[in-house]
C-alpha cells in the first residue's frame, strides 16, 4: 500500500513540483492544503502518513498550528520553507520535526529528507511508548505500594517530572464549590529532591511578614490547559499578587497548567513553574493529556484517603526531602557535579533517554564534559555491560577512517602485518561515541554513513558483511546546522546523528555550581598530592565566580590543581586567572594598555607572555600555557621561537 503524504503549500509551483517528485518516487499524494484551516480539514478526511508543511502561509497563518495537531495525532511532518529567520526556525524546532527541507531544493534532497525523517519519527515514537509505559508503571506503582497518602504524594514530582520539567510545581484539587480541597507544593532543590510545603509554609517563605490570607490564590473562574512562555508569562503576572511575588521570590520565567475532572465532580489543577523562560509547549500538554487516566485515579485515591485538614502531617510538619543525596549526580553520572537548574535539566534529559536504543547528539562548547555525558548515558542503559568505544573523529587521517572504524584483515594494504577488528566491531552489544564529529571531513561522514544506516559493514581486504548492534552518541563543539548550511558536514548524517539533542551549559551560565565543583576539584586533586587542602576562602570563590571561564570546567579543574600544588597551608586563599581580553599587564616597566601603535606581533607577543606567567611559565601539559590558550604545545614553542619569547624571560 502507498504511503500517504499531505501537502501544505501556498505556492502553486512548489506544491505541484512537491507533488510530480512524490508521485514518482512512489508517494500517494492525497492532498494540497494552502491555508491552516484547510489542511485540519484534509487531515481528518484522508489520514495522511506524513505531512509536508510550509512554515508561512499567505492568509496569514502558519504551519507550525498544524504541528501541534499532527503532534497530538502522532503523524511525522517536515518543515518546507524558504524562511531563515532565527526565532522564526526556534519556534519551528520547538515543535519536533522530523526534518527541515528549504527551498530550492532538488528531487534527491526530497527523498533523502523523508528517508531519514521516516527513520526518526519511528525511532521517536518508540521512545515515547516507552516513556509513556514507565510513567504508567511509575503512577500504578505509587498507587498501589501501602502506605501514607503524604508518602505517596511525595513521589509523585519525581514522575511528573520526566513529562513536564519543572522548578515549582502545585497540585491543587478543588471541590465543586470552587473551595480548594487538597493542596500540595514541591520546590525542585536537587536531582532527586524537593522540598514539599503545605500552602501556609509557601506563603510563610513569600510574605513572611504578612497575613498570607490576603494574597492567598482563589479558583480561576475560567480555567484550562496550556503555557506560557518568556514575555507571555511576564504579563500574565500584572494582576496576579501572589503568583508575581512567588516568581520573584523563586526566579520563575514560564508557566503551564493542566486541568482535568474526577468522575465525582472534582477538578484537578496541575501547575508548573520553571526557571527557564522557553521551557514549554505543546507537546507537554500532550504528554500530560496521555495520563490523564491515572491522573484521574490519584485525584478520586486522594479524595478516599486524604487527611484532614488539622492533620499535623500536613499542616506543622517541617520541610521534607523526597530522599536523595547532595552528590547523587556525582555517583550516578560519572562525576558530573552541580544543582544549578541548567544543569539538572540535561540530566533529566540523560536519565529520560538512557533506557533506550536512539541515537543522542550532545552539543556544547570545549571543557563542558561531553565524554563525561557519553559515558553517563552508557552506564544508565541496558547496554551498560557492554563496552563503551570512544573514537575521536578528529584525530583519525581521513586515509584511515576506514581502518580505524571498521578494521582490516592481515594483508589488505602494506603494514596491515595482521588482522585488527574496528571500533565498531569491537563495541558490537555496546555503545559507540564519536566525540568531536564535526571534525570529520565529507569523505569520511560517507563511509561513516552506511554502517549508521545499516549497523553492517566490510573490514577491509574482507568481502564479508559484519552485522554490528551499537548505540550511537556523538559529540561536537561545532554548530552543526551552520556546517550543513555551509557545506561541511551532510544532511543526512546530521539528520541520522541528531535524533534526541542533548545541549551541555557553558560554566558561565552554571556558576552557582562553582563552589561544588572546587570543593570536588579540591577534595580529588588533595588526595591524589597527598596534601591537606580543605577548600577556598569566600574570597576566593566569589573571584572564581567572576571570571566567565572559557576553556570551562577543563579549565576551573586545572586551575584548582594548580593551586593545590601551591598552597602550603589547608586553604587556598588566593589564585591568579588569566586577564580577559583587552585587558593586560606591563612587562618591564611598560605598559601594554598604552596608546602606543603597536604591532600584531608585539600584541601576540605581549598576550603570550601574560598567559605563560599565569602559569607559572609552564608551556605544555595540564593547566600549561598551550592549554589555554588552545594551541599544541609545539605550535606555541614556534610562535615564541618566532617572536622571540624566552622560557626564562623576567616580568
Amino acid at each position: 500500500m502507498k504511503e500517504k503524504i499531505l501537502i501544505v503549500e501556498d505556492e502553486f509551483v512548489v506544491a505541484n513540483d512537491l507533488r510530480i517528485m512524490l508521485i514518482k518516487a512512489g508517494y500517494e499524494v492525497c492532498g494540497i492544503a494552502i491555508s491552516v484551516r484547510e489542511a485540519l480539514k484534509l487531515i481528518e478526511e484522508t489520514l495522511p502518513g506524513w505531512v509536508l508543511l510550509d512554515i508561512f502561509l499567505l492568509d496569514g497563518s502558519k504551519g507550525i498550528e498544524v504541528a501541534e495537531y499532527l503532534n497530538k495525532k502522532n503523524i511525522g511532518f517536515i518543515y518546507v520553507s524558504a524562511n531563515t529567520n532565527q526565532s522564526v526556525l526556534e519556534a519551528a524546532k520547538a515543535t519536533r520535526p522530523a526534518g527541515f527541507l528549504v527551498k530550492p531544493f532538488r528531487e534527491k534532497d526530497l527523498l533523502i529528507m523523508l528517508d531519514i525523517a521516516k527513520d526518526k519519527h519511528q525511532n521517536y515514537m518508540r521512545f515515547e511508548m516507552q516513556r509513556e509505559l514507565i510513567v504508567q508503571k511509575q503512577f500504578q506503582s505509587i498507587l498501589e505500594t501501602p502506605g501514607e497518602t503524604c508518602h505517596k504524594i511525595s513521589k509523585v514530582p519525581w514522575v511528573f517530572q520526566t513529562i513536564v520539567p519543572f522548578d515549582y510545581m502545585k497540585i491543587a484539587i478543588f471541590g465543586r464549590g470552587h473551595s480548594p480541597v487538597e493542596e500540595y507544593n514541591f520546590i525542585r532543590t536537587g536531582l532527586d529532591e524537593y522540598q514539599i510545603l503545605t500552602s501556609g509554609e509557601l506563603y510563610h517563605q513569600v510574605f513572611p511578614s504578612e497575613n498570607p490570607s490576603r494574597h492567598r490564590p482563589k479558583f480561576p473562574i475560567s480555567i484550562q490547559s496550556g503555557f506560557l512562555n518568556n514575555y507571555a508569562y511576564k504579563l500574565s503576572l500584572m494582576d496576579d499578587v501572589w503568583e508575581k511575588q512567588i516568581s520573584v521570590h523563586l526566579g520563575l520565567a514560564a508557566k503551564l497548567s493542566f486541568v482535568t475532572y474526577s468522575g465525582v465532580g472534582d477538578t484537578l489543577l496541575l501547575t508548573f513553574y520553571s526557571k527557564n523562560a522557553d521551557e514549554y509547549s505543546g507537546a507537554h500538554v500532550t504528554g500530560l493529556e496521555k495520563i490523564e487516566k491515572q491522573l484521574i485515579r490519584l485525584v478520586d485515591f486522594v479524595q478516599q484517603k486524604k487527611v484532614p485538614a488539622a492533620s499535623p502531617q500536613l499542616e506543622d510538619r517541617q520541610i521534607t526531602l523526597v530522599p536523595g543525596t547532595a552528590n547523587k549526580s556525582a555517583e550516578t553520572f560519572n562525576g558530573i557535579i552541580g544543582n544549578s537548574p541548567v544543569l539538572l535539566k540535561m540530566l533529566d534529559e540523560i536519565n529520560l533517554v538512557a533506557p533506550s536504543n536512539i541515537s543522542v547528539l550532545i552539543l556544547g562548547e570545549s571543557g563542558t564534559g561531553k565524554e563525561k555525558v557519553a559515558k553517563s548515558i552508557h552506564s544508565l542503559s541496558p547496554r551498560n555491560s557492554k563496552p563503551i568505544i570512544t573514537i575521536n573523529c578528529a584525530a583519525i587521517p581521513g586515509n584511515l577512517i576506514e581502518s580505524e572504524l571498521f578494521g582490516h584483515e592481515k594483508g589488505a594494504f602494506t603494514g596491515a602485518t595482521e588482522r585488527r577488528l574496528g571500533k565498531f566491531e569491537m563495541a558490537n552489544g555496546g555503545t559507540v561515541f564519536l566525540d568531536e564529529i564535526g571534525e570529520l571531513t565529507i569523505e569520511s561522514q560517507v563511509k561513516l554513513l552506511r554502517v549508521l544506516q545499516e549497523q553492517e559493514f566490510e573490514r577491509i581486504g574482507s568481502w564479508k558483511t559484519i552485522k554490528v548492534n551499537v548505540r550511537i552518541v556523538a559529540a561536537t563543539n561545532r554548530n552543526l546546522e551552520k556546517e550543513v548550511a555551509e557545506g561541511r558536514f551532510r544532511l543526512d548524517l546530521y539528520y541520522r546523528l541528531n535524533v534526541f539533542p542533548i545541549y551541555l551549559a557553558p560554566l558561565r551560565e552554571r556558576k552557582s555550581d562553582i563552589p561544588l565543583l572546587c570543593q570536588h576539584f579540591v577534595e580529588c586533586k588533595s588526595e591524589k598530592m597527598n596534601k591537606r587542602v580543605t577548600g577556598l576562602t569566600d574570597k576566593v570563590l566569589k573571584q572564581l565566580a567572576a571570571y566567565d571561564w572559557p576553556g570551562n570546567i577543563r579549565e576551573l579543574e586545572h586551575l584548582i590543581e594548580r593551586n593545590v600544588l601551591l598552597t602550603n597551608g589547608t586553604v587556598i586563599d588566593q589564585v591568579t586567572l588569566p586577564l580577559p581580553l583587552g585587558q593586560t599587564l606591563s612587562i618591564n616597566g611598560v605598559d601594554k594598555n598604552s596608546t602606543a601603535m603597536k604591532t600584531l606581533d608585539n600584541m601576540e607577543a605581549d598576550y603570550i607572555i601574560d598567559v605563560i606567567d599565569q602559569c607559572q611559565g609552564k608551556i605544555s601539559g595540564p593547566g600549561g600555557a598551550a592549554e589555554i590558550l588552545g594551541l599544541p604545545s609545539s605550535t606555541l614553542n614556534s610562535k615564541m621561537k618566532k617572536l622571540g619569547i624566552t622560557k626564562s624571560f623576567k616580568k
